[in-house]
C-alpha cells in the first residue's frame, strides 16, 4: 500500500509523517491478508498554494498511490471537497486530515510524550482530557510555552509524531473522524 500526503506547511509534515506510519501500522493487524506499507511520501506541494496547483499535486500522485492524504486546518476545511470535487473516479482515494483548529492542537493530546515532566505538568494544567484539545483556543501558542524557548520544532514535533499515544489520539474527535475515513478508503481499495 502506498500513501503519499500533503501538508499545509513544514511543521504539519514532520508530526503527521511519523504519526501516519504508526497509525496504518496500527491498523494493519485488521487485514486478514496483510499488506506492505513502505512509508508515508510527502507531496511537492503545500495545501496552502493555488487551489490549481493542489488538484494537479493531488492527481498526478493518484497516479501513483494507492492513497493521498490532505491536511487543512479549520479555516480551511472546505478545501479538501473542493479538491475532491475536481477529480472525478479517484475522489474516493483522497481523504482529508483536518483537526479542529490546528494540528498543533493534537501533539498537545497526550502530555505523557512531551519532553520534560515541567512540560507535561503546564499541558495537564491546560487539557483535562484527550478529547478538550480541540477547545484549545491557540493551540500552537500552547505548545510553544510548554517546550519553552528551546524549542525546535523540526525535531520536537517529529518526536511528538513517533511518540504521541495513539489511544489518547483516538479521543479526540477530529482525529477519529480522519481514522475512520482512512480505514474506509483502505477497505474500498481491499487492503482492509
Amino acid at each position: 500500500m502506498s500513501i503519499a500526503l500533503l501538508t499545509e506547511g513544514l511543521s504539519d509534515q514532520w508530526f503527521l509523517v511519523p504519526l501516519i506510519d504508526r497509525q496504518v501500522a496500527a491498523l494493519e493487524p485488521e487485514s486478514a491478508p496483510g499488506f506492505d506499507f513502505g512509508g508515508t511520501a510527502p507531496g511537492s506541494r503545500f495545501t496552502v498554494a493555488p487551489r490549481d496547483q493542489v488538484v494537479e499535486e493531488v492527481a498526478s500522485l493518484l497516479e501513483h498511490m494507492d492513497i493521498v492524504l490532505i491536511h487543512h486546518d479549520h479555516n480551511e476545511r472546505n478545501k479538501v471537497e473542493s479538491v475532491r470535487a475536481r477529480l472525478g473516479d479517484a475522489a474516493d482515494r483522497l481523504v482529508g486530515i483536518v483537526p479542529v483548529r490546528e494540528t498543533e492542537a493534537w501533539m498537545l493530546a497526550d502530555a505523557a510524550a512531551l519532553p520534560t515532566a515541567t512540560t507535561e505538568a503546564s499541558v495537564r494544567n491546560l487539557i483535562r482530557s484527550p478529547r478538550d484539545v480541540e477547545k484549545v483556543p491557540d493551540p500552537k501558542k500552547a505548545l510553544a510555552e510548554a517546550f519553552g524557548p528551546r524549542h525546535r520544532p523540526e525535531y520536537d514535533f517529529d518526536r511528538l509524531g513517533q511518540q504521541v499515544s495513539l489511544t489518547a489520539l483516538r479521543q479526540v474527535p477530529a482525529y477519529a473522524r480522519w481514522v475512520g475515513d482512512l480505514r474506509t478508503a483502505m477497505e474500498r481499495l481491499r487492503f482492509l
